[in-house]
């Protein structure tokens, strides 16, 4: 860079070569990658299969209870600044009621923690397992942000195999093979994604305890789907 008719240099060190293809790994540049590969004036129609967004379907319509609470929420004049703990306390403990409902004991709000989304929440719980020297087991085929944000931590990711033959089921056996004591979390993902299956509670049971018998003390359950209801139109 030129300043004043002198040199400078940028000081930014050379990338680190892990985290930058762990950052290469995104659903959409895979998608972008496909599309580019298409011919639109072809004869044959594209089914975009890839579209995970189901809000530009009809059926999807936002609850009207919902809307209602929203507009509410924007009226009130209660909730226009950055929210802290104890604003967000009556959704917590709303959030922790209702997981409780069908538990012999009931969930504190104080172990209610809430994000922007899914995505939000990767980042924060890989935020508190990372550090440098501990591994994490991730599954494969995967979510490609689990291993980015894991990467980003300093975190070993090891992959796992699920099954095909099987209906996608995790490999036990490999579980057992690459967890060690300095494994900190194994990620599960069910409803599955990209699989689209749902294990049987015989195989979470299974799962559970190859967890145990391998010391590892945080499983982490994505894609946990709590009663989706959609009206669908007659």
């Amino acid at each position: 860079m030129e300043d004043g008719g002198r040199s400078t240099q940028w000081r930014f060190a050379a990338p680190n070569p892990t985290l930058a293809a762990a950052g290469e790994r995104s659903i959409q540049k895979a998608l972008l990658q496909v599309h580019a590969c298409l011919d639109e004036r072809g004869p044959r129609p594209v089914i975009p299969l890839s579209h995970g967004d189901p809000s530009s379907a009809p059926s999807f319509r936002t609850a009207p209870e919902a809307e209602e609470a929203l507009v509410a929420a924007v009226r009130s004049g209660e909730y226009n600044g950055y929210p802290t703990p104890a604003t967000g306390l009556p959704a917590r403990r709303a959030v922790a009621e209702y997981l409780s409902r069908d538990l012999p004991y009931m969930i504190s709000h104080d172990d209610i923690f809430l994000t922007c989304g899914g995505s939000q929440a990767i980042e924060t719980v890989m935020s508190v397992f990372g550090q440098a020297g501990v591994n994490i087991l991730l599954p494969m085929p995967g979510y490609p942000k689990h291993e980015a944000h894991a990467v980003f931590h300093r975190m070993e990711v090891r992959h796992y195999n699920l099954l095909p033959e099987r209906g996608w089921e995790v490999d036990l056996e490999a579980v057992e093979a690459l967890a060690d004591g300095n494994t900190v979390a194994i990620v599960i993902t069910n409803p599955n994604n990209p699989c689209g299956s749902v294990y049987t509670y015989e195989h979470l049971a299974k799962v559970s305890i190859a967890f145990v018998q391998s010391l590892v003390t945080f499983f982490l359950i994505l894609f946990v789907v709590i009663e989706v209801i959609c009206l669908l139109p007659c």
